[in-house]
């Protein structure tokens, strides 16, 4: 069940906060699991999601989290997710290969039989249940003066906050995705990651059609970096994808990037849709 339906504008920091972890670690156990239990592809994808989500929503919430627990939460988070990513990156190039049954699919499984191991013997299972008691026995949120009086805060203003600091972080990278080399523009997909996540988590406070309209573009922007960031990968290991697949994808995701920076942020008064 998704608890941040429940959010408004009006609630607390801390409220929302607790409503936000309590579904960022539900959704983390439940890849783990289906990773470590199963050989489903999509078990190291689905899993990295889950914790990108987390750090998103750590970094949301800073100013009313402690600094050390917070950074400790989140460089634990990171180095499960990195594990996880040469698992997935060794996916990609398998399914680009087409190898079923050669070499490099014995690679992969050998691969995902030591990460599992790993993340078994680095009790990483335990990792979200953790965090949730850190939160429940008071060693996650700050509880000094300033902080108390940041947590009691309506959470819309730091929703806001956070959206318009993720919105200048994407604009650094300029306007034109085309004129971006490739890790520049893995770069600008990790930011417009966190964009979406942030705006995610807050989604009951938009009005529904600028937000529908301004997440099915983001969305979509984020499947044409991610097919373009698969090929890089693929290149990275000496596979060669075809040209015109990457001109179309690149153009796809330039179009969508004007678009949304045409529109500009739908959560401030006066912007208009991304249509």
């Amino acid at each position: 069940m998704d608890d941040t339906a429940g959010i408004t504008g009006d609630m607390r920091c801390d409220t929302a906060f607790g409503l936000i972890l309590g579904d960022c670690t539900a959704e983390i156990d439940r890849q783990l699991a289906v990773f470590l239990g199963s050989e489903a592809e999509s078990g190291p994808h689905k899993a990295r999601v889950a914790l990108r989500r987390l750090t998103t929503a750590l970094d949301v919430f800073a100013p009313i989290l402690k600094r050390k627990t917070r950074a400790a939460a989140r460089g634990r988070a990171k180095g499960v997710f990195r594990r996880l990513g040469r698992v997935r990156d060794a996916d990609v190039l398998l399914a680009a290969e087409a190898d079923a049954g050669g070499r490099l699919a014995r690679e992969t499984a050998a691969l995902r039989a030591r990460t599992r191991d790993r993340l078994r013997d680095s009790k990483a299972v335990v990792f979200a249940p953790a965090l949730l008691r850190d939160l429940n026995e008071g060693r996650l949120l700050k509880a000094g003066r300033r902080g108390l009086a940041a947590r009691a805060e309506p959470v819309s203003g730091l929703a806001q906050g956070a959206l318009d600091a993720a919105w200048e972080t994407g604009l650094s990278h300029g306007a034109d995705v085309a004129a971006l080399g490739d890790k520049a523009r893995h770069e600008f997909r990790k930011d417009m990651k966190s964009l979406r996540y942030t705006a995610e988590f807050f989604e009951p406070l938009w009005p529904e059609a600028r937000w529908a309209a301004f997440h099915a573009a983001l969305q979509d922007l984020q499947d044409a970096l991610g097919t373009l960031n698969d090929m890089v990968v693929a290149r990275g290991r000496g596979l060669k994808r075809a040209t015109a697949d990457e001109i179309a994808a690149l153009d796809q995701a330039a179009a969508l990037w004007r678009r949304l920076v045409a529109a500009g942020p739908f959560w401030r008064d006066g912007q208009n849709d991304p249509d």
